[in-house]
């Protein structure tokens, strides 16, 4: 019964965020047992090592992509709302709007790169932001909420803006930002978030992205 209801409070969390962004117009990776510390959940995707790679010829093949059977370790992915939702759980985020907090798990229990930074335990904010494995994101998020239209970023990471390898979502090194998405929110991005966007798209042969300042 108490499971029952912790779901429907994220799941309350998730959408409740979606909604009241929405209401913005034109606003300008795994525990270690040995420690004592309990398991932390984790998406179903998994980690596949080919030992014995084939050739492949360079001719008429398509970049390798990090999906299918290359030579790469392959990392497979899970989907933005998969991720975002086992960070939730970890969260037990709430929607409580009054307060504008809503991280209800013990701070101590999460992985540091979920952990609320300073500004998110001052600043009342909307849920999505304490979803967001990027600790420099969230902040620069809760310094640009009078000049940037919340509603809308978060429509642009729903739209197939962000890809996520490996199993563990709360690791922002998992994730891979599309090209749309940070020439839009460059003022947003840092050179971490660009250099592991990049690591991801160099596993498919894919050009580098630059962090344009203007």
């Amino acid at each position: 019964m108490l499971g029952s209801k912790r779901n429907n409070r994220q799941g309350k969390a998730l959408n409740q965020s979606s909604r009241q962004t929405a209401g913005i117009p034109g606003e300008t990776n795994e525990a270690d047992t040995r420690s004592g510390h309990q398991p932390l959940p984790t998406a179903s995707a998994g980690l596949t090592v080919f030992s014995s790679p084939m050739s492949r010829s360079l001719q008429n093949q398509a970049p390798p992509n990090p999906s299918v059977d290359t030579h790469f370790i392959v990392m497979n992915g899970m989907t933005a709302w998969a991720a975002f939702t086992c960070i939730a759980t970890l969260l037990d985020l709430s929607c409580n709007q009054d307060s504008g907090f809503n991280i209800c798990a013990p701070l101590d229990s999460l992985p540091p790169p979920i952990a609320p930074t300073l500004q998110q335990q001052i600043i009342p904010h909307q849920p999505y932001v304490d979803m967001l494995p990027w600790s420099s994101l969230r902040d620069r998020i809760l310094n640009s909420q009078t000049t940037m239209n919340e509603a809308e970023f978060v429509m642009d990471m729903a739209s197939d803006g962000l890809k996520v390898w490996g199993s563990m979502p709360w690791d922002p090194t998992g994730w891979e930002m599309k090209p749309e998405l940070v020439r839009k929110w460059w003022f947003l991005m840092d050179d971490g978030i660009i250099r592991t966007t990049n690591f991801w798209r160099g596993q498919r042969g894919e050009e580098a992205l630059v962090l344009a300042q203007s």
